[in-house]
């Protein structure tokens, strides 16, 4: 990156270049869409892909101190046909097909335009940081242009963790004397966590005391401080 760095440094930068493409989920058998409002109008290749002219507005990537960004990303409903004449709702039936698009990624690439085919740099294509984004759901669709709400990756924001169970006993996952257990010593003792020497009754109470009978605390899983219900 150490064109692009300088890129960064100059008091007049070269034309940026932001480019997006759309990628359908591994299960969808389609190949991305890409598309730029850069260009003047004109198709735009960089690393060897090609982003078609397309009317959009992206805004809202930028981090603030209010939480994690969620960018809105609008797009023209209406394609050309071979022809010349106007074709409404290509997205709209895109969006209908799948379940609005929602999970859907969003890459977002900005170069310059020197990286790009016929640019002075054109073969050294060089980018700032890829973006990848969710499509998080349809904001809004008035027939000529949709707008998407997008989400980082990271952004759990209404989502469920995974049910666990949180007791005071070492969770069920955990085997005696197993990886995630640890515990490898020569003291033995039964499930009422009393010492013995046969073992055959070598057995976990799953308890704190347990644990602490066994020197064991480190690996200790359950949490002590929750209480019991009946």
């Amino acid at each position: 990156m150490g064109e692009i760095h300088a890129e960064k440094q100059r008091l007049v930068h070269d034309a940026l270049v932001q480019l997006f493409e759309i990628r359908p989920p591994a299960s969808e058998v389609m190949q991305p869409l890409r598309f730029t409002a850069s260009g003047n109008g004109q198709a735009v290749t960089f690393q060897g892909l090609t982003y078609e002219p397309w009317a959009m507005e992206a805004k809202g990537f930028e981090s603030s101190h209010k939480g994690a960004p969620r960018p809105k990303l609008s797009i023209s409903n209406i394609g050309t046909l071979p022809d010349g004449r106007p074709l409404r709702g290509i997205f709209t039936a895109l969006v209908m097909q799948h379940q609005g698009l929602v999970g859907w990624e969003v890459v977002r690439r900005l170069t310059h335009a020197k990286f790009c085919a016929g640019g002075e740099l054109a073969a050294f294509p060089e980018m700032h940081p890829e973006e990848i984004w969710l499509i998080n759901r349809r904001e809004a669709d008035n027939g000529d242009v949709l707008t998407f709400e997008l989400r980082s990756r990271l952004d759990l924001a209404g989502r469920r963790a995974p049910g666990v169970l949180v007791t005071r006993y070492c969770p069920a996952h955990v085997v005696y004397r197993g990886a995630h257990c640890g515990y490898q010593g020569a003291a033995m003792f039964d499930a009422n966590d009393k010492p013995v020497t046969d073992k055959r009754l070598d057995r976990c109470g799953k308890r704190l005391a347990s644990c602490k009978n066994r020197d064991n605390l480190a690996n200790y899983g359950g949490c002590p401080g929750m209480r019991r219900y009946s």
